[in-house]
């Protein structure tokens, strides 16, 4: 079997190499659309729109555009030719990578596939996490060690500042959570049960980390993930709605501010008309981790089975 070493060292040379398709069982994840916010402004691109529209979403595109300096390689093929192809999503809040998620798009297959790694992996090449990771070398940073670790092509990102939800609620109108815990913050009250949220800020109390009593702050950081994740899954579904459309001067500016990615204008229009219809059928693999200490402290790892697997899953993926 080859190591990831000879893998990574393959990937930053050369091409990789798409295995043949394999048969293989996974479970459908009908909830998670992580990535599903940029449907709207899919849509708005590839559908019968002009003028002041479409020059509103080229504005929004180009603010989002941003490079980044990462020492891996990693080629963008063709995506007028429906190309399959892999990117980083990184959800993220302040200097902490909050959702780290490798998704492999391919029309071909008419499916997505998502591989989440826990945020506090620890990676023994960097000394550090995952999370952590994104604080002192970025983006950039995130690729290159995953690149590395999985021995995949990674050819492009996409981060969204999770701090941005509000703004994206107020775009759809309003949305509706479930709550399972009583807490105030920032003057708003928040009761157990099904939530109604409209406007930016008391979006963004209710996604303020909460801690005291009995909740430790390891408790209290993955409550507040769950939170944003239960927002974003509920902004999802609005965002092709009519009312959305009407109001999407607002939406794109939300866009704009809150999201950065190395893909150009011409990528999310070849994407428009090209790989639309992979949102409708995505499966997720969450990497099971392995507590261990490491310099006197205790950190979780991903085993070497679980790092071929992740390999497995995404060249499989990749596969035409």
């Amino acid at each position: 079997m080859e190591t990831r070493k000879r893998r990574a060292t393959r990937v930053a040379q050369t091409p990789v190499r798409h295995k043949k398709d394999k048969k293989s069982k996974k479970k459908k994840h009908k909830g998670l659309k992580i990535f599903g916010w940029i449907v709207l402004v899919l849509v708005l691109i590839g559908g019968a729109i002009g003028g002041k529209a479409y020059l509103d979403v080229k504005k929004a595109s180009d603010k989002a555009y941003q490079e980044v300096n990462r020492k891996t390689v990693a080629k963008l093929p063709s995506l007028k030719a429906k190309s399959p192809f892999s990117f980083l999503f990184l959800g993220v809040n302040g200097k902490t990578a909050n959702d780290v998620l490798v998704l492999t798009v391919n029309p071909k297959q008419n499916k997505t596939t998502v591989i989440s790694l826990k945020r506090d992996i620890y990676l023994t090449s960097e000394k550090t996490t995952l999370k952590n990771l994104y604080g002192t070398k970025g983006v950039a940073g995130e690729i290159d060690a995953l690149q590395t670790l999985l021995g995949v092509s990674i050819p492009r990102y996409v981060q969204f500042d999770m701090r941005g939800l509000g703004d994206f609620v107020e775009a759809v109108g309003g949305v509706e959570v479930a709550n399972d815990t009583e807490f105030i913050s920032n003057g708003y009250q928040f009761k157990k049960g099904t939530l109604s949220l409209h406007k930016s800020d008391e979006v963004k109390a209710f996604l303020t980390k909460v801690t005291g009593g009995d909740v430790d702050d390891e408790k209290a950081d993955a409550a507040l993930i769950e939170r944003e994740q239960a927002v974003l899954m509920a902004v999802i579904p609005k965002m092709k709605s009519v009312k959305t459309v009407l109001k999407y001067n607002q939406f794109v500016s939300a866009f704009g501010d809150n999201v950065k990615t190395d893909l150009v204008f011409g990528n999310l229009k070849a994407l428009a008309l090209n790989y639309n219809g992979v949102l409708g059928n995505i499966t997720k693999e969450n990497l099971k981790t392995t507590k261990t200490t490491i310099d006197g402290k205790d950190q979780i790892i991903l085993s070497e089975d679980q790092v071929n697997k992740a390999h497995d899953r995404i060249e499989e993926a990749l596969s035409e």
